[in-house]
């Protein structure tokens, strides 16, 4: 072989001097940030469940700070599923995206980025089961017969809250306010039950909830209490 003759076994001389260098293997920086972001964004994901478990463990009072970071969770489970449509895409792209030319005889095409996609699949996954590993049982169930004729129902989809932790004080808080009779949380169905007494200021109260304790909702349902069954 002369050379100019370009082959991918031993390095070969290339006009000018160059060489057709042994491929070095890829430095592992950015497969570590990648690693390293994956765990983060699954523990940031799943906080709002752990985190008011954690502090109770320690005997601090959470109140309602489940309630308050519950809002980070889809969109750090937003980011762990791009991250990992990214890192796939990226290697697919190297690996298949385009023909290698001339002076790329010697191009050694990038592994698949395994442990990146592993950890990846598995925070999310961890993150999305967390809330069904813990409590979720509805709170504050109150029977039909005890509550007040003449009162409002209103049914709010609450899709950020999945899990009791993750809830925190919540539900009593709510259950403390003037005019309020009863709260469920209903965690599998991601919806509240409210129950107010007659005569209280339901659109009020929710506004105050909202500015208080940053808790709202999507109304499903709203009705006078003695037509629920």
């Amino acid at each position: 072989m002369s050379p100019q003759d370009h082959g991918c076994g031993l390095p070969q001389e290339a006009p000018g001097g160059a060489c057709c260098a042994a491929p070095t293997a890829p430095r592992p920086q950015a497969g570590r940030r990648t690693v390293l972001s994956a765990v983060l964004l699954g523990v940031v994901a799943s906080a709002c469940c752990w985190l008011p478990l954690a502090l109770a463990g320690l005997g601090l009072t959470t109140g309602t700070l489940g309630a308050r970071i519950a809002w980070i969770r889809p969109w750090a489970l937003g980011a762990l599923a791009l991250l990992l449509i990214g890192v796939i895409a990226w290697w697919a792209l190297k690996r298949f995206g385009s023909a290698p030319g001339q002076g790329d005889c010697c191009a050694v095409a990038p592994r698949f980025p395994t442990l990146a996609v592993i950890l990846l699949g598995l925070s999310f996954i961890g993150a999305s089961a967390a809330p069904r590993l813990l409590d979720r049982h509805p709170v504050g169930a109150v029977p039909p017969q005890s509550l007040p004729a003449g009162g409002t129902l209103l049914v709010l989809a609450t899709p950020q809250f999945d899990c009791a932790p993750c809830a925190g004080n919540l539900p009593r808080t709510l259950a403390a306010t003037p005019g309020v009779a009863s709260i469920q949380m209903d965690f599998d169905r991601r919806q509240t039950r409210i129950v107010f007494k007659p005569g209280a200021a339901v659109d009020a109260t929710l506004a105050q909830w909202k500015k208080t304790l940053g808790f709202e909702g999507k109304e499903v349902r709203r009705e006078v209490t003695p037509s629920i069954r």
